[in-house]
């Protein structure tokens, strides 16, 4: 079906762009658009001037950036040329260039305003519903006229709707409105929930990079304090990270998180003496709501905390603290001032490196923590994690890591039963260590909110229903992290991944490109976006985004494998015979992950030594092997006796194929 309407704009608007195409599309309108942000000729393309050419209406989103865009300026011209009716849409308030003043010269527009997507897709429906663009949605078909009934008065109704047509032409292209004047009007906006916050990265005053670390610390528990309080909805430290030294106004970051209040503030380390500075700020109006500052000993920290938590709440309509569940927070911590930094340092490196040099300095420091404060659950949770990462970093096999995460989370658990990190984290034991689903499930129904909880139990959960091929309710859990962490890296990327199982190929596009946005060199981001390039046929962008990726984080197997069956797809053979056997050979003098090799040689046809490295990933308890079922280039196995051999021998065929049965 050729497209209705073709949209142009500037990539570098797409996040203002992207949401309002989906509002469209969700109404049933069908729209084409380059989502893959390509330059120069290659966009001029004989698809951009069928799109074009075929398409009833040609939306502009007009910005500043799109005006200086050779390539808008080229698909605006020739929508002129071909009597588009053309409907610009001002993202932003933008001077109108002079070689586009004669195409645009009196035509009706659009004005979007930030945060109002529902409003701005209802407008363009109703400009579109003037010119007769209608969804794609089952209309009720209207019976055909019986051959008795006089032609005129079918010939009266054409004629009326022609007339009507024409009319409506004249009037949307009509010069009266003009560039100036924007013709519709947005209805006010509905004000932010101030019960829906978000911590902000607090200002270190100090020596740069000093202390930085001990003030990402304090502001994380802070998060995670004011999570555990009833009718308060909290926005994901993840997120919360991403404004670190921005400049934009506190009404734009309310627009962008879709919160309220904001709370900012600034930390001053001096010897053991703290000095915490708090600001509630209202992000309907950017206004100041309250302020205070907390002084005492870094020994006092979690007393300092509880304090700021409490005068947040009296500052928020509706909110009463329980504060026997921000007590309960205390059984994790400690007063140990030096074992908490080691904590903060280390959680930095496991969280935000996602590499192996990262992963090991981290376990380090995790265990030097806990030798100072034997007492210190939180810091027993984040060893155990830092282990069992050390499995999908390659640097341990799944057996010995995760022997070792289970002893460190059944000593913090001992400390703290209800510390969700290490709840979540043997849930994690129970699936791929012990294979136990009743058990993994008991800990993640104690574990798990999907009001409050941190991305990394969201994802402990999601693995779960993955496992189990629940991918709805995986994309539903996914869905609502987002909302809470809508800049996860790692939430978007599983979101990615469960509608590319369900077959939702856009929004898998969407999500692959916003993880990777947020994370550049985030392992099975590119792997996930590498699949999706070369379904499109489109094997040089993915080799390039690759090669960056192997060079951010050198010799990484995941991407070099990615690679390898890049070049296999794309009739490279040789340098994708290379790239395995560089995997094979490295696999004899470091761990190399069974799943990874099993990907390599499922994606280029070699089903027995795909089966080979499976039944390797089943006897090392690799993690993957629970999930490794449902991959693209996997499924083509399922049919054989030997890949259903290997599961049933496990005693897990009946559990993780299940889903199969049921459809």
């Amino acid at each position: 079906m050729p497209p209705e309407i073709f949209a142009s704009y500037s990539r570098e608007d797409q996040a203002q762009v992207f949401p309002i195409v989906d509002k469209l599309r969700e109404r049933g309108i069908n729209i084409w658009i380059d989502q893959e942000g390509i330059h120069g000729a290659k966009l001029w393309s004989q698809e951009i001037v069928n799109a074009i050419e075929s398409s009833k209406v040609f939306i502009l989103f007009a910005s500043t950036k799109a005006f200086h865009s050779k390539n808008v300026t080229k698909e605006l011209a020739l929508a002129s040329e071909s009597d588009k009716h053309i409907l610009p849409i001002f993202i932003e308030d933008a001077e109108i260039p002079a070689a586009m003043k004669y195409q645009l010269a009196g035509i009706q527009h659009l004005v979007h305003e930030q945060g109002q997507t529902d409003q701005t897709a209802d407008n363009i429906l109703r400009t579109l519903g003037n010119l007769d663009i209608q969804s794609t949605e089952p209309q009720p078909t209207p019976s055909q006229p019986s051959a008795t009934k006089p032609a005129s008065k079918t010939l009266l109704i054409a004629t009326a709707l022609v007339i009507a047509l024409l009319a409506l032409i004249y009037v949307f292209k009509s010069s009266t409105p003009t560039m100036g004047n924007p013709v519709v009007t947005q209805p006010e906006a509905k004000p932010l929930d101030k019960n829906r916050i978000v911590v902000l990265p607090f200002k270190n005053i100090g020596t740069a990079g000093e202390n930085d670390h001990i003030v990402e610390g304090i502001v994380d528990d802070l998060n995670t304090m004011l999570s555990k309080v009833d009718g308060l909805k909290v926005i994901g430290s993840v997120s919360a990270k991403t404004y670190r030294g921005s400049e934009m106004p506190p009404t734009e970051i309310g627009q962008e998180l879709n919160t309220g209040t904001l709370i900012q503030g600034s930390i001053q380390k001096a010897g053991e003496q703290l000095k915490i500075n708090v600001k509630l700020i209202d992000a309907n109006s950017g206004e100041i709501s309250w302020a205070e500052s907390y002084n005492g000993n870094e020994t006092d920290r979690f007393a300092l905390q509880s304090q700021i938590v409490k005068s947040v709440g009296k500052n928020l309509d509706g909110i009463v603290i329980d504060e026997s569940k921000i007590n309960d927070l205390k059984k994790s911590g400690t007063t140990n001032p030096e074992a908490y930094d080691l904590v903060q340092r280390a959680k930095i490196l496991l969280f935000d490196g996602n590499s192996k040099a990262s992963t090991k300095k981290a376990v380090d420091l995790y265990e030097q923590a806990v030798q100072l404060d034997p007492d210190y659950a939180s810091a027993y949770a984040g060893l155990g994690k830092a282990h069992y990462y050390t499995s999908g970093t390659s640097i341990e096999t799944p057996r010995v890591a995760f022997s070792k995460s289970k002893a460190a989370y059944e000593k913090a658990l001992k400390l703290d039963p209800k510390n969700s990190m290490a709840l979540a984290g043997m849930s994690d034991i129970s699936l791929f260590l012990d294979r136990d689903f009743k058990k993994s499930k008991q800990l993640l129904d104690l574990a798990y909110n999907p009001e409050s909880s941190r991305s990394e139990v969201i994802r402990s959960y999601t693995l779960y229903l993955e496992s189990r091929g629940r991918f709805e309710e995986m994309a539903t859990a996914t869905l609502k992290g987002i909302e809470y962490d809508p800049k996860s890296p790692k939430l978007h990327q599983v979101y990615a991944w469960v509608n590319y199982y369900l077959g939702n190929l856009e929004l898998a596009d969407k999500h692959s490109k916003i993880a990777l946005s947020l994370s550049p060199s985030f392992q099975w981001a590119l792997h996930l976006r590498s699949i999706i390039l070369m379904d499109r046929g489109k094997f040089k962008e993915a080799e390039s985004m690759l090669i960056q990726g192997i060079k951010d984080d050198p010799n990484n197997p995941v991407s070099i494998m990615s690679l390898g069956v890049v070049y296999w797809k794309w009739n490279k053979k040789l340098e994708s015979e290379a790239l395995l056997l560089d995997l094979l050979h490295r696999s004899h003098f470091e761990y190399i992950k069974g799943d990874i090799i099993s990907r390599f040689y499922a994606a280029i046809g070699d089903k027995d030594k795909a089966i080979q490295w499976i039944r390797k990933s089943d006897e090392l308890r690799e993690m993957s092997f629970m999930i490794l079922h449902h991959h693209p280039w996997i499924k083509d196995l399922h049919n054989s006796d030997d890949f259903n051999k290997i599961y049933r021998e496990a005693g897990l065929f009946e559990e993780l194929f299940q889903y199969r049965m049921d459809q």
